[in-house]
């Protein structure tokens, strides 16, 4: 037990080490203009770390407190990791105002469909409602990256290395989440330590794959308002998009959107 703890302390030190790091390189490429809520995110995580460590320090690790101010976090933390994921699409499609115009609302779907699976899942013991939120939360952003880089791909559209990385990170972490979480809601206390170790080990794999694009990659402009294209700018485009997403865009430009109707 004793070098089970001190492989985890050590996991801990690292870990942290790394996100301050990642931080650092955001700040000092100026990174986090162009990505304000990746960088307040990886901010939030280093507050959490700190947290955390205050909290097993001063309660019981098995206590009802700890137990709920874990979770509490964890739910924040998993609303800004949910952002940050929206401000990389948003920094994608900037160009196209309709399509994401299209992509805002299906991610508000599917925000709906997370939020319809966590109550099915617990609707018997609602102490599984926070893992079950965490769980649908990272297969919603696995599977919104998977289909971001499938579009991407198909139409051609190109993606700055930063946001490669970025996007690969996040895949990576909720892919493994959703299988961690889930063996843990089948063994729950006897997988307890495996699981927060394996967890934690997942996320310092994504902070090296982001540390080394926000190393490799100059600093970058802050992101335009892309609320309105000109002609122009879409003739720019013409030579590094497929034809067809550029009528597409121009296709989802021309529908009417909600917020229009009632103006």
């Amino acid at each position: 037990m004793p070098a089970a703890l001190n492989l985890s302390n050590l996991e801990w030190a690292v870990t942290t080490l790394a996100e301050l790091i990642l931080l650092v390189y955001l700040v000092r490429r100026k990174h986090f203009r162009s990505h304000p809520v990746f960088s307040s995110y990886v901010l939030i995580v280093i507050l959490q770390s700190a947290f955390t460590a205050l909290t097993y320090a001063l309660w019981d690790f098995q206590s009802q407190k700890v137990w709920l101010m874990f979770w509490l976090v964890q739910l924040a933390v998993t609303l800004v990791r949910f952002a940050a994921v929206m401000e990389l699409i948003r920094h994608i499609l900037r160009p196209f105002s309709g399509v994401w115009a299209l992509g805002r609302r299906l991610l508000l779907a599917v925000v709906g469909a997370v939020l319809v699976y966590t109550a099915l899942l617990s609707r018997e013991y609602w102490r599984k409602l926070p893992l079950n939120l965490d769980r649908g939360a990272a297969l919603a952003v696995a599977a919104v990256i998977v289909a971001l880089f499938l579009f991407t791909r198909y139409y051609g559209l190109p993606m700055e290395n930063l946001d490669r990385s970025l996007c690969i990170g996040f895949c990576l972490y909720s892919c493994f989440s959703v299988i961690n979480d889930s063996i843990f809601d089948k063994f729950l206390l006897s997988y307890l330590n495996l699981w927060n170790f394996l967890g934690v080990l997942t996320f310092l794999a994504s902070l090296l794959v982001w540390i080394g694009a926000a190393h490799a990659n100059p600093a970058t402009v802050p992101a335009r308002d892309f609320a309105f294209v000109s002609k122009e700018e879409y003739g720019k485009l013409s030579t590094e998009v497929n034809v067809r997403l550029r009528e597409l865009n121009e296709r989802l430009d021309h529908v009417p959107h909600s917020e229009d109707q009632h103006s």
